[in-house]
């Protein structure tokens, strides 16, 4: 009895210790990695390959939701037949490396997961990810080995012991997890049109959420909240006004901009086969009178056609270094260098649509930023399904 009792006292205290600004941390690179459509690697030997297995399990399953991007999740111990294959032919040491070899890109995320850390095939992995250009994160315990040092974000456990470092491990994975979860479902959580904004918008952005106990809401965080709740009830209060398509998603795109400080914006509806069927553009404050053919024309190149086609948001701190802005003649007239955001519409799998923000001045947009936009194309999504 005195074993247990023991095991299970070291236990909680080795919680009470762990790292929740890095715990925070490694949360934000995730919901990052899942709004900018990055693969995410994961991998470990042994107890840790199943904890690897088990958090690409929850990242991919656990965490779908209408509208979202879903995570590309791809676990390194799974493929026996890879595995096995690069073990009997290179060397156990190279089993991870050569896999991500074929498929990583600058921008992904490589979790490697070691309980001592010299774990020789991670270590060769990590290294191989930070010459890609990858965010790299480890799960340590004991000393935190080779490991904790080659990573950009080491999620250590502080005890000696194997089984308490694994048993936190997953414990990490399905915390993680969970608050991914519920973040989104902050956002689309209502049953019903009608109780979607009063009931999950109060709770998406309300400054008393936080991932972890011990922080506190920072005054910007609190502002930021509190206008975002504002742009929420404005919308639901457009919702109750019985408008076309048009007339509605214009006073949603003049919100939208007002909110997130833009100069101009637009909001593109498209049908089952992909033709655009409706829009709205607002520039400097003045809606723009479109057909549906121009707006099509817009979506053939630039921004918001690469969204469609990838299904995928997108954030462009300078339009000017980046091939996704297609410059239109006034562009190159004016050499002016922008930024911009877009995210898609999802409604059924398939995209409904795309809304598009522009700031006159480069790095005006933030990763807080396209969070609030997605969340409000989740609901003009519902909202077009609706109509």
């Amino acid at each position: 009895m005195d074993s247990i009792v023991n095991y299970i006292l070291q236990l909680q205290q080795t919680l009470e210790n762990l790292p929740l600004e890095k715990i925070d941390q490694v949360i934000t690179i995730l919901h990052a990695a899942r709004m900018h459509g990055k693969q995410i690697f994961i991998m470990g030997n042994g107890g840790s390959a199943s904890t690897a297995s088990h958090f690409v399990c929850d990242l991919g399953k656990n965490t779908r939701h209408p509208g979202w991007p879903n995570f590309k999740a791809i676990g390194l111990a799974d493929n026996m037949a890879i595995f096995s294959a690069y073990a009997n032919d290179e060397g156990y040491e190279s089993v991870f490396r050569n896999q991500l070899a074929s498929l990583l890109m600058s921008g992904d995320v490589v979790i490697g997961i070691s309980a001592s850390g010299n774990s020789p095939n991670v270590l060769g992995a990590m290294e191989l990810a930070r010459n890609r250009g990858a965010i790299t994160i480890g799960f340590t315990g004991f000393d935190g080995g080779r490991l904790a040092k080659l990573v950009d974000v080491n999620l250590h456990v502080a005890s000696d012991s194997i089984e308490q470092v694994e048993d936190i491990h997953l414990i990490l994975e399905h915390l993680i997890t969970k608050v991914l979860r519920e973040e989104v479902q902050r956002v689309t959580s209502a049953r019903e049109l009608e109780e979607l904004f009063p009931r999950a918008v109060h709770t998406f952005m309300d400054a008393e959420v936080t991932y972890t106990a011990s922080q506190s809401p920072t005054p910007e965080t609190k502002e930021r909240n509190k206008s975002s709740l504002e742009l929420f009830t404005a919308i639901s209060q457009e919702l109750a006004v019985e408008l076309n398509l048009r007339d509605l998603l214009r006073r949603i795109l003049r919100l939208t901009l007002e909110n997130l400080e833009a100069t101009s914006g637009s909001v593109v509806v498209l049908n089952e086969v992909g033709e655009v069927v409706e829009g709205a553009m607002v520039y400097n404050g003045n809606v723009q009178n479109h057909s549906p053919q121009q707006f099509a024309e817009v979506m053939d190149g630039g921004l918001a056609g690469w969204v469609v086609e990838n299904r995928q948001s997108a954030l462009i701190p300078n339009t000017r270094e980046d091939p996704r802005w297609l410059r239109r003649s006034w562009d190159q007239e004016r050499g002016e260098a922008r930024s911009a955001i877009s995210v898609p519409l999802m409604t059924n799998e398939r995209v409904a649509g795309v809304l598009t923000l522009v700031n006159s001045q480069a790095g005006k947009f933030t990763e807080e930023d396209l969070s609030l936009l997605t969340a409000i194309a989740v609901f003009a999504s519902l909202v077009n399904y609706a109509i």
